[in-house]
Protein backbone atom coordinates (compact mmCIF):
# COMPACT_ATOMS: atom_id res chain seq x y z
CA UNK A 1 0.00 0.00 0.00
CA UNK A 2 1.67 3.53 -0.71
CA UNK A 3 3.11 5.11 2.29
CA UNK A 4 1.29 8.13 1.75
CA UNK A 5 -2.35 6.57 3.43
CA UNK A 6 -2.80 7.23 6.89
CA UNK A 7 -3.33 4.72 9.27
CA UNK A 8 -6.92 6.23 9.58
CA UNK A 9 -7.34 5.32 5.95
CA UNK A 10 -5.76 2.10 6.40
CA UNK A 11 -8.70 1.17 9.41
CA UNK A 12 -10.84 2.39 7.29
CA UNK A 13 -9.87 0.05 4.20
CA UNK A 14 -9.86 -2.78 6.94
CA UNK A 15 -13.09 -1.70 7.98
CA UNK A 16 -14.59 -2.11 4.53
CA UNK A 17 -13.18 -5.33 3.64
CA UNK A 18 -16.22 -7.17 4.87
CA UNK A 19 -18.90 -5.01 3.65
CA UNK A 20 -20.25 -2.28 2.39
CA UNK A 21 -20.63 0.96 5.24
CA UNK A 22 -21.35 4.74 4.87
CA UNK A 23 -19.28 6.69 6.69
CA UNK A 24 -22.12 7.05 9.34
CA UNK A 25 -21.72 3.60 10.07
CA UNK A 26 -17.59 3.89 9.91
CA UNK A 27 -18.55 6.90 12.18
CA UNK A 28 -20.42 4.67 14.86
CA UNK A 29 -17.86 2.09 14.78
CA UNK A 30 -15.15 4.37 15.87
CA UNK A 31 -17.02 6.00 17.98
CA UNK A 32 -18.19 2.43 19.75
CA UNK A 33 -14.93 0.52 19.45
CA UNK A 34 -11.44 0.92 20.60
CA UNK A 35 -10.95 2.14 16.90
CA UNK A 36 -11.69 5.63 18.12
CA UNK A 37 -7.96 5.91 18.58
CA UNK A 38 -7.98 6.48 15.10
CA UNK A 39 -10.57 9.34 15.11
CA UNK A 40 -14.11 9.82 15.34
CA UNK A 41 -14.12 12.84 13.75
CA UNK A 42 -16.29 13.28 10.66
CA UNK A 43 -13.79 15.55 9.98
CA UNK A 44 -11.35 13.15 9.57
CA UNK A 45 -13.41 10.78 8.57
CA UNK A 46 -14.89 11.98 5.27
CA UNK A 47 -11.74 13.76 4.13
CA UNK A 48 -9.98 10.60 4.14
CA UNK A 49 -12.52 8.65 2.37
CA UNK A 50 -12.53 10.93 -0.19
CA UNK A 51 -8.76 10.10 -0.59
CA UNK A 52 -9.22 6.21 -0.97
CA UNK A 53 -11.59 7.35 -3.56
CA UNK A 54 -9.90 9.36 -5.38
CA UNK A 55 -6.84 6.81 -4.89
CA UNK A 56 -9.09 4.20 -6.66
CA UNK A 57 -9.20 2.15 -3.47
CA UNK A 58 -12.95 2.80 -2.39
CA UNK A 59 -15.87 3.20 -4.44
CA UNK A 60 -19.18 5.15 -3.36
CA UNK A 61 -22.37 4.84 -4.67
CA UNK A 62 -25.27 6.97 -3.18
CA UNK A 63 -28.33 5.62 -1.58
CA UNK A 64 -31.13 7.03 -1.30
CA UNK A 65 -32.82 6.82 2.16
CA UNK A 66 -36.69 7.32 3.48
CA UNK A 67 -35.42 10.74 4.94
CA UNK A 68 -33.98 13.85 3.13
CA UNK A 69 -30.70 12.88 3.09
CA UNK A 70 -28.75 10.62 0.84
CA UNK A 71 -26.51 8.48 2.16
CA UNK A 72 -23.11 7.37 0.70
CA UNK A 73 -21.84 3.89 1.29
CA UNK A 74 -18.42 2.79 0.43
CA UNK A 75 -16.71 -0.72 -0.88
CA UNK A 76 -13.38 -1.78 -1.46
CA UNK A 77 -12.25 -2.01 -5.03
CA UNK A 78 -10.03 -4.84 -6.64
CA UNK A 79 -7.19 -2.24 -6.17
CA UNK A 80 -8.02 -1.38 -2.93
CA UNK A 81 -8.30 -5.01 -1.71
CA UNK A 82 -5.17 -5.68 -3.25
CA UNK A 83 -3.10 -3.03 -1.89
CA UNK A 84 -4.18 -4.07 1.85
CA UNK A 85 -3.38 -7.03 1.87
CA UNK A 86 -0.20 -6.28 0.49
CA UNK A 87 0.06 -3.92 3.65
CA UNK A 88 -1.41 -6.77 6.05
CA UNK A 89 2.01 -9.15 4.33
CA UNK A 90 4.44 -6.60 4.67
CA UNK A 91 7.39 -7.51 6.68
CA UNK A 92 7.60 -7.03 10.25
CA UNK A 93 10.94 -4.91 10.50
CA UNK A 94 12.73 -3.72 13.52
CA UNK A 95 11.88 0.17 12.10
CA UNK A 96 8.13 -0.87 12.34
CA UNK A 97 8.32 -2.33 15.88
CA UNK A 98 10.22 1.11 17.49
CA UNK A 99 8.51 3.40 15.52
CA UNK A 100 5.29 2.37 15.32
CA UNK A 101 3.81 -0.36 17.28
CA UNK A 102 0.13 1.07 16.66
CA UNK A 103 0.56 0.06 13.10
CA UNK A 104 1.46 -3.38 13.49
CA UNK A 105 -1.44 -3.88 15.63
CA UNK A 106 -3.97 -2.08 13.13
CA UNK A 107 -2.13 -4.65 10.86
CA UNK A 108 -2.87 -7.58 13.02
CA UNK A 109 -6.50 -7.04 13.94
CA UNK A 110 -7.17 -7.19 10.55
CA UNK A 111 -5.49 -10.27 9.75
CA UNK A 112 -7.20 -13.10 9.88
CA UNK A 113 -10.33 -11.99 7.91
CA UNK A 114 -7.66 -10.41 5.70
CA UNK A 115 -5.40 -13.08 4.83
CA UNK A 116 -5.94 -15.85 7.19
CA UNK A 117 -5.13 -17.16 10.35
CA UNK A 118 -2.01 -18.96 9.36
CA UNK A 119 -0.39 -15.12 8.32
CA UNK A 120 -1.65 -14.23 11.52
CA UNK A 121 0.09 -16.59 13.25
CA UNK A 122 3.30 -15.79 11.27
CA UNK A 123 3.43 -12.36 12.09
CA UNK A 124 3.08 -13.33 14.87
CA UNK A 125 6.11 -15.38 15.04
CA UNK A 126 8.40 -12.59 13.06
CA UNK A 127 7.25 -10.01 15.96
CA UNK A 128 8.42 -12.37 18.75
CA UNK A 129 11.92 -12.78 16.52
CA UNK A 130 12.02 -8.98 16.61
CA UNK A 131 11.19 -8.71 20.10
CA UNK A 132 14.16 -11.21 21.13
CA UNK A 133 16.62 -9.50 18.97
CA UNK A 134 15.59 -5.90 20.60
CA UNK A 135 14.81 -6.68 23.84
CA UNK A 136 18.53 -7.03 25.34
CA UNK A 137 19.97 -4.46 23.27
CA UNK A 138 17.82 -2.15 25.15
CA UNK A 139 18.43 -3.96 28.34
CA UNK A 140 22.05 -4.09 27.65
CA UNK A 141 22.00 -0.05 27.06
CA UNK A 142 20.15 0.40 30.49
CA UNK A 143 22.58 -1.43 32.37
CA UNK A 144 26.12 0.25 30.49
CA UNK A 145 24.31 4.23 30.59
CA UNK A 146 21.33 3.82 33.13
CA UNK A 147 23.71 4.94 36.15
CA UNK A 148 24.39 8.40 33.89
CA UNK A 149 20.70 8.81 32.47
CA UNK A 150 18.86 11.69 34.20
CA UNK A 151 15.72 9.77 36.70
CA UNK A 152 13.60 10.53 34.17
CA UNK A 153 15.02 9.47 31.53
CA UNK A 154 16.18 5.81 33.31
CA UNK A 155 12.54 5.11 34.47
CA UNK A 156 10.80 6.06 30.61
CA UNK A 157 13.46 3.71 29.14
CA UNK A 158 12.81 1.05 31.93
CA UNK A 159 8.99 1.55 30.90
CA UNK A 160 9.71 1.10 27.39
CA UNK A 161 11.68 -2.14 28.10
CA UNK A 162 8.60 -3.11 30.31
CA UNK A 163 6.10 -2.54 27.19
CA UNK A 164 8.27 -4.68 25.21
CA UNK A 165 8.28 -7.72 27.53
CA UNK A 166 4.73 -7.19 27.85
CA UNK A 167 4.22 -7.53 24.18
CA UNK A 168 6.47 -10.28 24.17
CA UNK A 169 4.76 -12.18 26.91
CA UNK A 170 1.79 -11.39 24.83
CA UNK A 171 3.13 -13.09 21.66
CA UNK A 172 3.38 -16.02 23.31
CA UNK A 173 0.02 -16.09 24.62
CA UNK A 174 -1.41 -15.79 20.99
CA UNK A 175 0.64 -18.03 19.25
CA UNK A 176 -0.77 -20.46 22.10
CA UNK A 177 -3.93 -19.31 21.38
CA UNK A 178 -3.72 -19.84 17.58
CA UNK A 179 -2.00 -23.34 18.67
CA UNK A 180 1.08 -23.06 16.79
CA UNK A 181 4.61 -23.19 18.18
CA UNK A 182 6.57 -20.68 19.99
CA UNK A 183 3.55 -19.76 22.84
CA UNK A 184 5.04 -21.18 25.55
CA UNK A 185 4.60 -18.76 28.22
CA UNK A 186 7.95 -17.36 29.64
CA UNK A 187 8.95 -17.78 33.20
CA UNK A 188 9.29 -14.44 34.57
Amino acid sequence: MPPDISLLGRALLGLLMDEPLSGYDIRGIFTQTPLATFSDSPGAIYPALARLEGAGFIRGRVERSAGLRQRKVFQLTPAGRAAFQAWLRAPVTRDALVRDTEELMLRFSFMDRGIGKDASAAFLRALQQELHGYLPELKSHLEAHGAKMPLSGRLALESGIRAYDAMLDWTKDALAAYGTRGGARRKT
